[in-house]
């Protein structure tokens, strides 16, 4: 099972590399359409029938669209945010706040908003022509700092998986995420930002201390869209949102981390910025 997952994470994190930097902009953002798309179908599917879920994404994709226009990219952004607000008390308080996420309503907009947010941080990323990380003196592509924000989102969940695995007693999660451990998530949050300060910090050149400040929340939040689809889950007690990619289940299983990072990291970068 182990090998099987890391030989599927080898070919994804092939294709999503070569997709970043090979394909020209109007593609990708086609590209990466389709995987939100294809998320949101998964998301949708385990509280909806196939019709209203069908239904359902094709709606999302008129908001999608509007993700073009620069107010409403940012207004997306913000909403998603709000929406990780909620669902984090949602997390803390379950299963007590169960019946309240089994309403139709909020499933939808649950997963409408932290997926619109996903492809509007992103569209705000590979659309823009200035350098979004300028505010700290970095000299690197948009496209670089996607990679960078994925890197966050894939070693937390690396080291949280392998810290876990070694050094595992105490549960973080108990009622959302059984398999997390507080050991396996303080070992994450030591050294996935250390390893990324460190590979980076020569390229900053102004406002490091905001730069850390934004590196941090960015490898919390991760934690917190992987518990957050945990969360979902767990209400309809299944497993995996589907079987698309062997060895971890559906393709929302393995974005969940970075539907949450992307947009909190642009949110955040707005912020100080």
């Amino acid at each position: 099972m182990l090998k099987q997952r890391l030989i599927s994470a080898l070919i994804l994190s092939i294709g999503i590399v070569s997709a970043l930097f090979l394909l020209p902009s109007n593609y990708l953002i086609i590209f990466i359409l389709l995987l939100t798309c294809v998320s949101l179908l998964e998301f949708l599917a385990l509280r909806f029938s196939t019709l209203t879920t069908i239904l359902f994404v094709c709606f999302s994709l008129a908001l999608f669209y509007f993700s073009s226009f620069p107010g409403l990219n940012k207004i997306f952004i913000g909403f998603s945010v709000f929406t990780y607000l909620v669902l984090f008390f949602l997390i803390i308080s379950f299963p007590v706040s169960k019946p309240f996420l089994q309403r139709n309503f909020i499933w939808l907009t649950s997963g409408v908003a932290i997926h619109l947010g996903f492809f509007a941080s992103l569209y705000f990323l590979i659309s823009q022509d200035e350098l979004v990380l300028k505010h700290f003196g970095m000299d690197i592509t948009n496209r670089t700092t996607l990679l960078i924000i994925v890197l966050i989102s894939v070693m937390m969940d690396s080291f949280a998986f392998f810290g876990g695995k070694r050094f595992g007693k105490s549960k973080l999660l108990q009622n959302v995420s059984p398999n997390k451990t507080t050991e396996g998530f303080l070992i994450a949050m030591t050294l996935t930002p250390i390893i990324i300060l460190v590979t980076t910090s020569t390229l900053v050149e102004k406002n490091f201390y905001q730069f850390i400040i934004l590196i941090l929340i960015s490898s919390f939040v991760s934690v917190i869209g992987d518990a957050v689809i945990s969360l979902f889950k767990r209400v309809v007690e299944v497993k995996d949102t589907s079987n698309l990619i062997p060895g971890h289940g559906g393709l929302l299983d393995r974005i969940d981390s970075h539907l949450a990072t992307i947009p909190i990291f642009i949110f955040t970068l707005l912020i100080l910025s």
